[in-house]
């Protein structure tokens, strides 16, 4: 199994982020299909982490397509994609998978909570697959020990809704998740 190539994430996150809806994300021997994805635009995006411009934590999102951007918000940490050609700060964050494999050790490091909730937010899949700041800026489309690998062959039916959890933009379609995931076809809570 190879891992996505550069070319796919060297594209608008408005592309990227549904046609990863399906796809593999692999941490050793955790793996879990990608249910939910949100798109953050290199331009005019005020939610986008590089809105205000390059700094040291931003980096990475301004190098080449398909190098993982992880960030900590309070004490969780959220993984995104950088995508676009290089110089393009645009990203899409992984917000939920579904676990295929590895189960056992993500109910060891979620806690106990029910197998429902073990990676169905940014920063749960985070806690369950261990991906933390040291994965910043891991190449994504090499055969390391964390990448995102092609799943299903054919196009999945997937809606959009606002995004969550963001102050600015809320009110953008840019959250993605497959359509037959009922637990994602709830709205979002209004914030």
């Amino acid at each position: 199994m190879k891992p996505l190539p550069r070319c796919f994430f060297e594209r608008d996150p408005r592309t990227v982020a549904p046609a990863l809806l399906g796809a593999l994300l692999v941490h050793g021997h955790t793996t879990g299909r990608i249910v939910e994805t949100e798109a953050y635009l290199a331009a005019g995006d005020p939610a986008a982490h590089a809105f205000k411009g390059r700094t040291p934590r931003t980096e990475v999102l301004f190098g080449p397509a398909g190098h993982a951007y992880v960030y900590q918000t309070r004490q969780h940490h959220c993984l995104n994609v950088a995508v676009q050609e290089e110089g393009v700060p645009g990203c899409v964050l992984i917000r939920a998978v579904a676990p295929l494999a590895g189960i056992a050790t993500m109910r060891s490091r979620r806690g106990g909570v029910p197998d429902g909730r073990l990676c169905d937010g940014p920063a749960k899949l985070c806690q369950a697959f261990a991906i933390d700041k040291r994965h910043y800026g891991v190449d994504l489309c090499t055969a390391g020990e964390l990448g995102i690998f092609a799943g299903a062959e054919c196009e999945l039916a997937f809606e959009t809704s606002p995004r969550v959890g963001v102050g600015a933009a809320k009110a953008w379609p840019l959250r993605y998740f497959l359509a037959a995931d009922t637990d994602r076809r709830r709205p979002p809570p209004l914030q």
